[in-house]
C-alpha cells in the first residue's frame, strides 16, 4: 500500500470512528459542535499503524535527521509509541526513541518531567491542535532540558483563529486539516 493510498484510509477511518458530533467542551476551553477522538483511533490496530508510518514518512521527509519522538502526556504517548514501532517494524537504519512530557513533576522516584529517552533533535507529536498550547508545553519543557532542534507534528491542525504556536512563530506540520473534514462534519451537523 502506498503512503497516499495510507493516507486516504486513515482519512476514511478518521471519518467513521474519529469524528464525534456532539457540542463539547475543548482542552482549550472553547465550546464546539464535533469533537476528533484520534486518541480512540490511535489505540487500535490498524489506526495505529497507519498515524505511526505515516507520521513516520512526514517526519523523515521534513527533516531525517529526528532522533526522538514524544509530547505532552497523554494525546503524544500513543503517536510517538505508534512512530517508535513503525520504526522498527520499517527496518529503519535510523532508530527513534520515544518520549514524553508530564504535566506535572513526579513527586516520588525520579522526580522526572521528562519520561523516556531524548535526543535531539526532537519531533514533538500531538493527536489535534487547536490553539497548539499542548505542543508549545512540550516545546517549553524540552528548552528547558537543552534540547534546541525541534519540529512539531500532529495528526490534525483544527485551523483555529488564535494559534499559540503561530505566534510564536513555530512551524508545524500536520497529516490533515480541519478543512479535509469541514465539508463532512457540516452535514453531519445540520443532519443531526
Amino acid at each position: 500500500m502506498t503512503i497516499e493510498v495510507k493516507h486516504q484510509r486513515l482519512k476514511e477511518i478518521i471519518k467513521e470512528r474519529g469524528i464525534i458530533i456532539k457540542d463539547v467542551t475543548l482542552s482549550s476551553n472553547r465550546k464546539s459542535k464535533f469533537y476528533y477522538d484520534i486518541k480512540s483511533i490511535v489505540n487500535e490496530p490498524e489506526g495505529a499503524a497507519l498515524i505511526g508510518e505515516l507520521m513516520l514518512a512526514q517526519i523523515s521527509r521534513i527533516d531525517p535527521k529526528i532522533m526522538s519522538v514524544g509530547g505532552l502526556e497523554s494525546g503524544a504517548i500513543a503517536i510517538s509509541t505508534a512512530i517508535v514501532c513503525s520504526c522498527y517494524h520499517l527496518r529503519l537504519p535510523n532508530t527513534i526513541s520515544g518520549f514524553f512530557v508530564r504535566k506535572n513533576v513526579k513527586t516520588y522516584g525520579l522526580e522526572k518531567m521528562i519520561e523516556g529517552i531524548v535526543k535531539d533533535p526532537v519531533a514533538v507529536v500531538d493527536d489535534v491542535i487547536t490553539t497548539g498550547k499542548s505542543a508549545l508545553d512540550a516545546v517549553s519543557a524540552l528548552q528547558k532540558h537543552g534540547v534546541s532542534n525541534i519540529h512539531i507534528f500532529c495528526v490534525i491542525d483544527r485551523e483555529a483563529e488564535e494559534n499559540l504556536l503561530e505566534r510564536e512563530n513555530l512551524q508545524y506540520h500536520s497529516l490533515f486539516r480541519h478543512s479535509d473534514f469541514s465539508d463532512y462534519i457540516g452535514s453531519k451537523i445540520s443532519k443531526s
